[in-house]
């Protein structure tokens, strides 16, 4: 599997390790010259530092002097053998484990015959070993000797062995840490804030859309799950967007809907007030000039009164009819709600007279206005208040609150309220709740399509003063 660990130790981790381990090499290379050249120094050193006693001994002919200082030397534990010759090749003193040949003896004589120090790796009695030479001089400065210090090159070999061994044991340990180290750290650092990045994503895609991924690990990871954050943010917003301009068009196919049923029963209504009116017009003429007859009896009196208050009932609905699928086209207009209140108590006065019923109005602020058309919300207000009087014990009341972006011209009762269960359904053309069956059913569906023209909403409740009915317009900010 092409995972990113495997990228890790491929691309990185594998590169890195292989130029180390060349820059190690090269550096072990260096070491082990620099290490060979200070054990070939050392033999320089020894060689030169024993050069005076022995060159001494040489010139006294004290050959016990010059054993005694060859013997000297293998006290240093770093010599395998020194050997010392006369100016003609002769080997004169031998010590350590070495015995020249005659080969050495000739080489010995060459060397003598230049005169000068040499250091050389060589083959002494089948062993090989590195062998430093010393020329002695007599005191006239001719040469009198050589002097050769030897040490086994398997030695220098066998130290510079131990060092190369345990620098790569040291770099395979360094290796494993650091791979160790690089998994620790592709694990802390990548794998664990991914796999939080991974479940987040598990949470949205089980529908858990108000989950957000936690910001989290190295700049680069913390910035993806910023990222998708923001992404998820910015589709609920859209879903949001998207869900309103659904209910938007979900309602102004509604509206349209109710607009074309308005504007088909306007036409049907224009036709039927135009047709009855000529009729009723007549059966009412005709009633109240039959009422004057002196010869009529009473139950005469009675049919006929009946017969003038059905046309009434007859004109009402037609009227209200009219008002329920009428639209002011006009431009709104800031409408005093003083005013407004004053108007519709007037027309309602006598309806509440006559069934002894207080109607009043709360103190409102003159300057208090609304905007939209007078005539509608006066026949929606005239509507409400007619009803609450019919529904009302002794009181109706018209109020206004305002604040916080609101305006909410109230009227309420201390009737026995509608009903939970009514509440949606009254605002229905045609759905009366009227027991006495005088009820047109449009009295609050004309208060309904008044709010639509207005964009205001329609509260139904309980009042907490009269305990009764509460019915409140809501309208938008207002002054």
């Amino acid at each position: 599997m092409n995972s990113l660990r495997v990228q890790l130790i491929a691309q990185i981790f594998m590169p890195l390790a292989i130029l180390a381990t060349l820059v190690l090499w090269l550096t072990f290379q260096t070491a082990e010259n620099l290490l060979e050249h200070r054990l070939e120094k050392e033999i320089e050193l020894v060689a030169r530092a024993l050069r005076e006693p022995v060159q001494q001994a040489l010139r006294d002919g004290d050959r016990a002097r010059i054993e005694q200082a060859l013997a000297a030397v293998f006290d240093i534990d770093r010599i395998y053998g020194a050997t010392v010759f006369d100016a003609e090749g002769r080997r004169l003193t031998v010590a350590g484990e070495i015995r020249p040949g005659w080969q050495e003896q000739i080489e010995a004589v060459e060397v003598a015959a230049l005169g000068e120090e040499l250091g050389r790796y060589a083959e002494l009695a089948g062993e090989p070993v590195y062998s430093y030479f010393v020329p002695l001089t007599s005191t006239a400065g001719q040469i009198a000797g050589l002097l050769q210090v030897v040490r086994q090159e398997s030695e220098i070999a066998q130290r510079l062995g131990v060092v190369r061994q345990r620098g790569w044991w040291l770099w395979g340990g360094v290796l494993i840490l650091m791979f160790v180290i690089l998994l620790l750290g592709h694990r802390l650092a990548i794998v664990r804030p991914i796999e939080h990045l991974l479940v987040s994503m598990g949470k949205i895609e089980r529908g858990e859309q108000g989950h957000r991924a936690r910001v989290e690990g190295p700049r680069e990871l913390a910035a993806l799950g910023r990222g998708l954050n923001n992404m998820l943010d910015a589709i609920e917003q859209m879903q949001g967007e998207l869900d309103q301009q659904r209910r938007e068009r979900l309602l102004m196919s509604e509206r349209m809907r109710q607009q074309e049923s308005l504007a088909a029963l306007g036409r049907f209504s224009s036709g039927v007030a135009h047709e009855l009116g000529a009729p009723l017009s007549v059966i009412d003429g005709d009633a109240r000039r039959l009422l004057q007859y002196d010869q009529l009896d009473d139950d005469g009196q009675r049919r006929l009164k009946r017969m003038r208050q059905q046309v009434d009932r007859t004109r009402q609905l037609i009227r209200q009819l009219m008002e329920f699928v009428r639209s002011d086209q006009r431009e709104k207009q800031a409408v005093s709600v003083n005013r407004l209140f004053q108007r519709v108590l007037a027309s309602a006065t006598p309806q509440a007279e006559a069934r002894g019923i207080r109607c009043q109005i709360q103190e409102v602020n003159s300057d208090l206005t609304v905007s939209g058309f007078d005539v509608r919300l006066e026949h929606a207000l005239i509507n409400l208040v007619r009803n609450a009087i019919q529904a009302a014990s002794s009181t109706v009341m018209l109020q206004v609150e305002h604040g916080e972006g609101e305006l909410r011209l109230i009227v309420e009762d201390d009737g026995p309220g509608v009903p939970d269960d009514k509440r949606d359904s009254i605002f229905e053309p045609f759905q009366s709740s009227r027991e006495d069956g005088e009820g047109t059913g449009l009295g609050l569906a004309i208060v309904r399509t008044v709010a639509d023209e207005h964009g205001a909403e329609i509260e139904v409740g309980r009042s907490e003063t009269l305990q009764g009915g509460r019915f409140a317009l809501v309208f938008g900010a207002q002054k």
